[in-house]
């Protein structure tokens, strides 16, 4: 089996799985035939729906790469093209989204707050302050540090 599944309704529910639907929510919205609670968990480990599911997400991750590759491509030749015509400094622009991109080069590095900000902070106030940084960005608090010195 390959390509669209001929049960419109199991064509949908797989479609918005690959989107990042909740399996529940794309049961009841996909229009399938009994709302049974538990219907969606049975339907979603059917080999048909598995094996469609799979293929969708292929099919999703070979179009983002083809179109990063075509991107990439894109620039290399608008580098050549700028190096040939002397114009350096798009050259220059090109080379460092290549380096980003390719090699995670030219990281942008900014400092937060102004000069001074945390020279009043007590050491449980800094330690606060980074835990809740990284909080924000989803990893979980450090263990507690006995002292910062």
């Amino acid at each position: 089996m390959s390509g669209r599944l001929r049960n419109e309704h199991h064509e949908l529910y797989c479609q918005m799985i690959v989107a990042g639907a909740p399996r529940e929510e794309a049961y009841l919205k996909s229009g399938v035939k009994g709302k049974n609670p538990k219907s969606w968990s049975n339907l979603h480990y059917k080999p048909y729906i598995q094996k469609r599911i799979r293929e969708l997400m292929q099919n999703s991750a070979s179009r983002a790469e083809i179109s990063r590759k075509q991107i990439l491509e894109r620039i290399f030749e608008d580098w050549e093209t700028c190096r040939r015509l002397g114009q350096m400094s798009s050259a220059m622009k090109a080379a460092e989204l290549m380096g980003k991109e390719l090699h995670k080069m030219f990281v942008e590095r900014k400092e937060v707050g102004g000069p001074g900000d945390f020279d009043s902070k007590s050491e449980e106030e800094l330690k606060q302050i980074v835990q809740d940084g990284l909080r924000e960005l989803g990893w979980e608090a450090l263990p507690p540090v006995k002292s910062l010195n």
